[in-house]
């Protein structure tokens, strides 16, 4: 199970905020969590935008308390907290209150109002996602959402590193939740057969990598099911973001969790080539967990789903 205590909603009343407002609000009912709804206004030279973007505490307030379509209700008032702060950086404002009040989930959206050259995804909502050591979920705001609590189907790529069993224990957590079906996806890129796989003192057998690949993710499906989290396997070959989004465009999922780093990476300082695009171009919404920092499940509950190799 998630262990959710406190959520941070940060929101510049966009449409596309509104849409991170329902799963914010949906995942505080559904953990009894404080719900943080945060307005960050920027210092850094952007006075003349001001009077477009001019959000305030009376319309925050009218769009948190308006109903929610096919959402849950808001969440009673002593666990719901409003705040405005100023800064220079609206990211840097969100990851400065993130850390003050402990803050363990991120829901936000990915666009802003500010037009074509101020997309949140491009600044904000990226830098939140690379910086944040606590989990971030973000939404997209390109159409209209499936209902916040109507997630049926999980896409999960694990790359089969030492953070997978990180990653798979909050996707099945997620799975049960909200009652999904777990996706469970590994992309065997041809050109390059990492340690992950358990075969770098030997030349790289295509039919022994994809043989091992298809007993480790069997073992993480069937530890889903032994926790009553319906699952499946989906073993590819090609580019992890090019056969992630075509799956995404093929057989649309309602949810994406993924690891922050793979197999490389530096911490706090990028996010991932693989994760980083699939949270910029992903037509849902992206559950991003940390390789570092705050984990939403116990480290008991990730060495008892260990399943890859770096488990046995």
């Amino acid at each position: 199970m998630l262990q959710v205590n406190s959520i941070l909603f940060p929101t510049d009343g966009s449409t596309c905020a509104e849409y991170a407002h329902a799963h914010a609000a949906f995942l505080a009912e559904q953990f009894d969590a404080e719900l943080h709804v945060l307005h960050v206004v920027e210092t850094s030279g952007l006075e003349d935008l001001a009077a477009f973007v001019e959000i305030t505490e009376e319309d925050i307030l009218e769009q948190l308390h308006a109903p929610i379509t096919s959402g849950p209700d808001e969440p009673t008032d002593d666990r719901v907290h409003h705040a405005q702060r100023t800064n220079e950086s609206a990211a840097e404002g969100i990851l400065t209150y993130a850390d003050g009040q402990g803050i363990d989930l991120v829901v936000m959206g990915t666009h802003g109002r500010r037009g074509m050259d101020r997309l949140l995804m491009g600044s904000v909502a990226e830098e939140v996602v690379r910086r944040s050591v606590c989990p971030v979920l973000t939404v997209c705001g390109n159409k209209q959402p499936a209902p916040d609590r109507d997630v049926n189907r999980i896409l999960v790529p694990l790359g089969l590193s030492d953070h997978s069993d990180a990653l798979f224990a909050h996707a099945r957590a997620i799975g049960a939740t909200y009652g999904a079906h777990l996706d469970l996806l590994h992309v065997i890129e041809s050109s390059n057969f990492p340690q992950a796989y358990g075969l770098e003192d030997q030349a790289p057998d295509e039919e022994a990598v994809e043989r091992r690949v298809h007993e480790a993710m069997t073992r993480y499906a069937d530890a889903a099911q032994e926790a009553g989290v319906d699952a499946t396997v989906s073993v590819r070959r090609g580019h992890p973001v090019e056969v992630i989004l075509d799956i995404l465009n093929d057989e649309p999922a309602d949810l994406v969790t993924i690891a922050t780093h793979g197999r490389t990476g530096i911490k706090r300082l990028l996010i991932g080539s693989v994760a980083e695009k699939v949270v910029r171009m992903a037509p849902c919404p992206v559950f991003t967990v940390k390789s570092f920092g705050k984990a939403l499940v116990s480290s008991a509950a990730v060495r008892e789903d260990g399943a890859g190799p770096h488990s046995e």
